[in-house]
C-alpha cells in the first residue's frame, strides 16, 4: 500500500511539472497568455453619448466623415458588443471620422491598394475616438497586466486626436486576410514584437505574417506608422508631434 501511495504521489508530481513546464515555455512573455477582458455582468449602450459625439464630429471642420469612400467599408466593433469591452460604446452608429490632415494620407492608400491590388479594400476597425470611449476602453483593462496597453481616457491616444486607424485589409471576394490574431488581441504575437516567436512556436504561419506585412508596407508607403504591439493600428504621425500640433477631443 505505501508503495503505490509513493508511486501516485510521484505521479501526481511528474503531472504538476509538466504543466509548470508547458506553461513557462509555451507563454515565455507574461503578455502570451489568452487574456480576455472579464465580461460585463450588464452589457450597456451608450446611445446618448455616441449620438452626441456623431453631432460634435459632423459639425467639427477639422473632422472628415470617410465611411462611404470608395474602397473601405465598416466594421466599427465598438458599434457592437463585438469586442474587448463587451459594451455598445458607439449604439450601433457605423459611422467614422478622421481628422482632415490624416485624410491625405488615407487617399495615398486607397490609390495604392486601386493600382495594385484591385479589388481590395480597407476594413475600418475604429477611427477617430470619443473619450468616452476611451475611459470604457481602459476601464476593462484596470487593474491587469495589460492596463498600459489602452490609453489613458483623461489624456487620451492618438485616437482621441482623430489621427490613428485601426483596420484590416479585405481581399476581392470580400473576405478579411487572415491574420493570426484578431482585432484587439492582447496577446504578445499580436504584434511584430511577438511574430518570430509565434512563427517557431506555430502560433502563427508564415502567410499570416506575409498577409500583417501587406498591410504595413501599404500603410507605409502612405506615410502611416505603424504600432508595434498591434498589426492593425496605424496614426498618422508620432504621437510627439500629433501632442505638440493638435487638440485633444473635448468629448
Amino acid at each position: 500500500m505505501r508503495i503505490v501511495i509513493a508511486r501516485n504521489e510521484v505521479t501526481k508530481q511528474s503531472i504538476l511539472l509538466a504543466v509548470a513546464f508547458f506553461a513557462v515555455f509555451s507563454f515565455a512573455h507574461k503578455t502570451d497568455s489568452l487574456f480576455v477582458p472579464p465580461r460585463p455582468e450588464k452589457p450597456l449602450r451608450y446611445c446618448e453619448a455616441a449620438e452626441k459625439w456623431i453631432e460634435y464630429a459632423t459639425h467639427n471642420p477639422k473632422l472628415v466623415e470617410i465611411t462611404d469612400m470608395e474602397g473601405i467599408r465598416m466594421d466599427l466593433r465598438y458599434a457592437t458588443f463585438n469586442n474587448v469591452t463587451g459594451h455598445d460604446m458607439y449604439c450601433g452608429i457605423q459611422r467614422a471620422f478622421i481628422h482632415k490632415d490624416g485624410l491625405p494620407k488615407l487617399k495615398r492608400v486607397l490609390s495604392i491598394i486601386a493600382k495594385e491590388l484591385p479589388g481590395y479594400s480597407l476594413v475600418i476597425f475604429d477611427a477617430a475616438r470619443p473619450m468616452y470611449a476611451q475611459a470604457v476602453l481602459k476601464q476593462s483593462v484596470a487593474g491587469t497586466p495589460y492596463s498600459h496597453f489602452v490609453s489613458s481616457g483623461k489624456t487620451g491616444g492618438l485616437h482621441n486626436y482623430g489621427l490613428a486607424l485601426d483596420l484590416g485589409l479585405a481581399d476581392s471576394t470580400g473576405n478579411l486576410l487572415d491574420m493570426g490574431a484578431d482585432f484587439d488581441s492582447f496577446e504578445r504575437c499580436a504584434g511584430i514584437v511577438g511574430e518570430a516567436d509565434a512563427l517557431k512556436s506555430g502560433r502563427l504561419t508564415q502567410q499570416q505574417i506575409d498577409n500583417r506585412n501587406l498591410l504595413r508596407k501599404i500603410m507605409k508607403r502612405a506615410g502611416w506608422v505603424m504600432l508595434p504591439s498591434e498589426w492593425w493600428h496605424f496614426n498618422a504621425f508620432t504621437r510627439a508631434y500629433t501632442k505638440e500640433h493638435y487638440p485633444l477631443f473635448p468629448m
